[in-house]
């Protein structure tokens, strides 16, 4: 792995790489979701996926082992923000050429965002249960509700987040309650691969940086842009997400210039880990399409 950083605003994102010198295909980059790591992706990526590839992972503001210097709050994000530093991100990770982007959650609304203000750079957006206005459902929903409170609701905020920092277990009941297939879930190999590799940097995550953060996601809306978001859109939605809703991922995807919706029935908020062969598949055949 080659570790990069990227700093604005008082803001230093981690990103982590892995260079295939002899790679015949455009370049990959990750994005996590809200409260993961730079880590999140790589249990997951599907070795069919970043075959013959060169693959970039970029962590968000706020989450560790990204930092702030300063008090955190929530005017010091911004969707211009997050859209400068991804592409300073991309600029210095691939010099030139074009990139695909591959966001969870969070990580779709920051690849959506990205596309709609830096067009040039982008061949194609995946988008897994993305969103372009951050209002959320479920326990997402109810850490906004907690996040936007005073003195009681603050509390909470802070407790919930210290019961999950402190276990492993109490972390993966959390992604459960993102999932329609639960069982699937809870057995998934996948899942717990990936919540080791995340778990560390989840303990580092600043509670108070992660209280503003939820704030703002209620601030969030590229709605406005959507006609600006030129790239194809590949948009993966559960029929069943109980985090962002289903007519949500739907409506935008209807409405973009050149988007597709892929619905995976039964499914929720984890496509990638409630159907890993047909999320591999999808994504598979979709980056296929852009590459040629």
């Amino acid at each position: 792995m080659t570790p990069a950083t990227v700093s604005r605003e008082g803001h230093t994102i981690v990103c982590r790489s892995a260079i295939d010198p002899n790679a015949s295909q455009a370049p990959i980059i990750w994005i996590h979701g809200l409260t993961m790591s730079v880590r999140f992706w790589e249990a997951g990526m599907f070795q069919s996926l970043v075959a013959n590839r060169t693959w970039h992972s970029v962590g968000l503001p706020l989450h560790a082992p990204s930092e702030y210097d300063g008090e955190p709050r929530e005017e010091m994000l911004s969707e211009d923000l997050f859209a400068e530093m991804i592409d300073e991100a991309v600029s210095q990770l691939v010099p030139e050429g074009g990139v695909h982007l591959i966001g969870h959650s969070l990580g779709g609304f920051a690849a959506l965002n990205y596309a709609a203000k830096f067009p040039a750079r982008v061949i194609s957006v995946v988008s897994v249960g993305g969103f372009m206005n951050g209002r959320a459902d479920g326990l997402e929903g109810a850490l906004q509700f907690l996040a936007a409170g005073k003195f009681f609701r603050r509390i909470a905020f802070h407790t919930v987040f210290r019961l999950m920092q402190r276990s492993r277990f109490v972390l993966k009941l959390a992604a459960v309650a993102y999932a329609k297939r639960r069982l699937t879930v809870w057995r998934s190999e996948l899942v717990d691969a990936t919540l080791r590799e995340v778990f560390p940097e989840f303990q580092q995550h600043s509670i108070t940086a992660l209280r503003a953060f939820c704030r703002y996601l209620l601030k969030m809306n590229v709605l406005d842009e959507i006609c600006s978001l030129q790239a194809p859109v590949l948009a993966i939605a559960g029929d069943r997400d109980p985090i962002i809703p289903f007519k949500h991922q739907q409506s935008y995807a209807e409405r973009l210039v050149d988007g597709e919706l892929s619905v995976f029935p039964g499914c929720g908020h984890l496509a990638f880990a409630e159907d890993e062969a047909r999320f591999e598949k999808v994504v598979g055949s979709w980056l296929k399409r852009f590459d040629s």
